[in-house]
């Protein structure tokens, strides 16, 4: 399958590695990402006009069309903010994780399991509301820690704000929120949001931080550790 591909400002820069993560994870699924010529910064949460946020956003559709149906956008904020963007639903907008659902993880090679591993799936404040714009999967990523054998924890803070649009404005609150997922949350938080893991794993101490895209190579047997 062929898709269009947003990685926005983030996962070109501090989440290169997330960036390569779903590059290479989907191209083992026989997926190919092609980017949106010349995309712009989407605006994400920096920019205090919700209109012109959308423009923003309006004008990488404006460059995707003729080119792609569907788009790709890992960064939850990009993904939000394209999806309001495409207000005539010119655009089948995804995230990596509505493309995780059975035939994916069927087809998928596993070399590894998660057994006797404990793990938080933490989608944070975007992925999972508004309904307009979330993904379609709430749980997906508890569904593939248990189904390769792992434990799932801290299903209460799963979709409380870590605070990390704020990490560089108020790092005091970011802390506080994000000590407060750490403590009532157990074992290796699993995120896909390059704010979230900024801000968990600055204040996680020993504690793992790590996307998901990690686990699914690892999974695949492409990382030998998590």
């Amino acid at each position: 399958m062929n898709y269009g591909y947003y990685p926005g400002c983030s996962l070109t820069g501090s989440a290169h590695k997330l960036d390569k993560g779903v590059r290479k994870v989907l191209e083992k699924q026989g997926h190919i990402l092609k980017e949106i010529p010349d995309w712009n910064c989407c605006g994400a949460f920096e920019y205090g006009d919700r209109k012109e946020l959308t423009n923003f956003s309006k004008r990488n559709l404006e460059k995707a069309r003729g080119l792609f149906s569907e788009i790709v956008a890992p960064c939850p904020a990009c993904y939000k903010n394209l999806k309001e963007a495409d207000e005539k639903k010119e655009f089948d907008i995804q995230h990596p994780l509505d493309l995780c659902g059975e035939a994916f993880l069927s087809s998928m090679k596993q070399l590894h399991d998660l057994k006797g591993l404990v793990f938080t799936p933490y989608y944070g404040c975007i992925l999972l509301r508004p309904r307009e714009t979330a993904i379609s999967n709430k749980t997906v990523m508890e569904d593939v820690i248990s189904r390769f054998g792992g434990e799932i924890a801290g299903e209460k803070v799963k979709d409380k704000c870590c605070g990390g649009n704020q990490i560089f404005i108020n790092k005091f609150a970011t802390e506080r929120l994000s000590r407060l997922i750490l403590e009532k949350s157990k074992g290796t938080m699993v995120v896909f949001c390059p704010l979230c893991h900024m801000a968990l794993k600055t204040f996680s101490g020993d504690r793992k931080v790590i996307y998901f895209t990690d686990l699914l190579l690892y999974i695949m047997g492409e990382k030998n550790t998590l």
